[in-house]
């Protein structure tokens, strides 16, 4: 269950990412999912479960010409908590 609950807390986060990219561009939904190559009703249960696969989510990511990436966790929580204190500009590089 804690694997599903992960699952969830990660890949809703980047559907809604990818979904609000489409939106900018002009597209809905169900154009999206079909430009991935996948039904609307696919990206519909997917959105819910949070459960998705990951060429899935690259094809959906490549529709909005977004792609996936991975970061290390400690530079991006570091880059969030410096942007909240104002002072995303003075971390030095090479710092984690």
């Amino acid at each position: 269950m804690l694997y599903n609950s992960y699952m969830d807390d990660e890949i809703t986060p980047l559907l809604d990412q990818i979904i609000d990219a489409a939106k900018t561009r002009g597209m809905t939904q169900a154009e999206l999912a079909e430009k991935a190559g996948i039904s609307p009703v696919g990206l519909s249960k997917a959105r819910h479960r949070g459960d998705l696969r990951t060429s899935t989510l690259a094809r959906l990511a490549a529709a909005v010409d977004l792609e996936l990436t991975l970061t290390p966790a400690r530079k991006r929580q570091r880059a969030a908590e410096a942007i909240r204190a104002g002072n995303f500009f003075k971390l030095k590089e090479g710092e984690d």
